[in-house]
């Protein structure tokens, strides 16, 4: 057979598209694909949880309501669990090999999967609250975080099998302030001496506490009233166009400082927008704390955000020793 001076140089070209078009597959292959999240809900979404067989997967967010992010599309079918801090969502064969947005809402049992080839597929949820009802029990109650207090000594650990997040904090329910909260325990230390998430004896020692209930007036008064019984005071807060340092304010006192922090939250709460957050501390170390790098005397600190968009009051509680480094 006689290859003429055309087929010569056609034949080349021809071998030289096709190689070009195997390598751009190759390489759209090997690129990984961007997933749309996008909080429709009325909810704070913390995390999504995946489970692909043996394989788990923690997708941080802290997306509060109205907000979208990207993230790395992992592929695969999954398993999806949502967790918006008050309850866990989880949604059953979602297939996201495909997919280039994943939309919670308008609640958070409904997931909707938009595809690169313009399909949209709906998903629904079960949902595992974190927040149980006010009458049923046994709920445990923790009126003192102490610091370096074990995790056994949590007896809210009811639960042989607790859910985790994607910070390894035990998901569980307390009372504290004579109401029930969705908690997260996070543990510090390990009975090895091996600090960090990745531990294989189990978590030990009780680092830091997160307490979590919708947000209203009654709540947060009563939260309020049953720190300041146990010998706490407002040491910082920041709302929307107003920071305070209340060990700053001259010629005030801790009960001045009480009136002053009741009232801008009043004005807050009847705004019906905005985040807010205020520090607490126990007011016989207050002027200590504040000119000091690291605690004299092992501390407990409070601290409530208070978010309007999701309704949320986040209580979080940090506990430091005196020979610990810094707050």
């Amino acid at each position: 057979m006689t290859i003429s001076n055309r087929s010569r140089y056609i034949l080349p070209l021809i071998l030289a598209c096709f190689m070009l078009v195997l390598w751009a597959a190759a390489s759209m292959a090997a690129t990984p694909q961007n997933l749309s999240i996008v909080n429709q809900t009325g909810e704070d979404l913390l995390n999504i949880h995946l489970q692909r067989g043996k394989v788990t997967q923690f997708m941080r967010l802290d997306m509060t309501p109205g907000s979208s992010e990207e993230i790395e599309n992992p592929g695969g079918m999954v398993e999806l669990r949502l967790d918006t801090g008050l309850a866990l969502w989880t949604f059953s064969r979602v297939s996201l090999g495909q997919a280039i947005s994943l939309t919670f809402g308008p609640q958070p049992d409904t997931l909707t999967v938009a595809t690169g080839k313009g399909e949209s597929l709906q998903f629904r949820a079960r949902m595992r609250s974190l927040l149980p009802d006010e009458n049923s029990g046994p709920v445990c109650a923790l009126d003192q975080f102490r610091p370096g207090m074990r995790m056994k000594d949590v007896c809210a650990l009811l639960d042989q099998s607790p859910p985790h997040d994607d910070n390894d904090a035990v998901l569980t329910s307390l009372g504290f302030a004579g109401m029930v909260w969705a908690a997260r325990l996070l543990p510090g230390q390990a009975e090895n001496g091996k600090t960090g998430i990745a531990r294989t004896s189990g978590p030990d020692r009780l680092e830091h506490m997160e307490l979590r209930r919708k947000l209203d007036a009654a709540t947060l008064n009563k939260l309020l009233t049953t720190l300041y019984a146990q010998g706490y005071a407002p040491w910082q807060a920041e709302l929307p166009g107003l920071d305070m340092n209340f060990v700053e304010m001259p010629k005030t006192d801790t009960a001045k400082h009480k009136e002053i922090l009741q009232q801008v939250l009043g004005y807050f709460m009847s705004s019906g927008q905005g985040e807010a957050t205020v520090m607490l501390a126990p007011a016989s170390m207050l002027p200590k704390l504040a000119d000091a790098d690291k605690p004299q005397s092992d501390v407990q600190l409070f601290t409530l955000t208070l978010r309007h968009s999701s309704k949320n009051l986040v209580v979080d509680v940090a506990a430091y020793q005196a020979s610990e480094g810094g707050r």
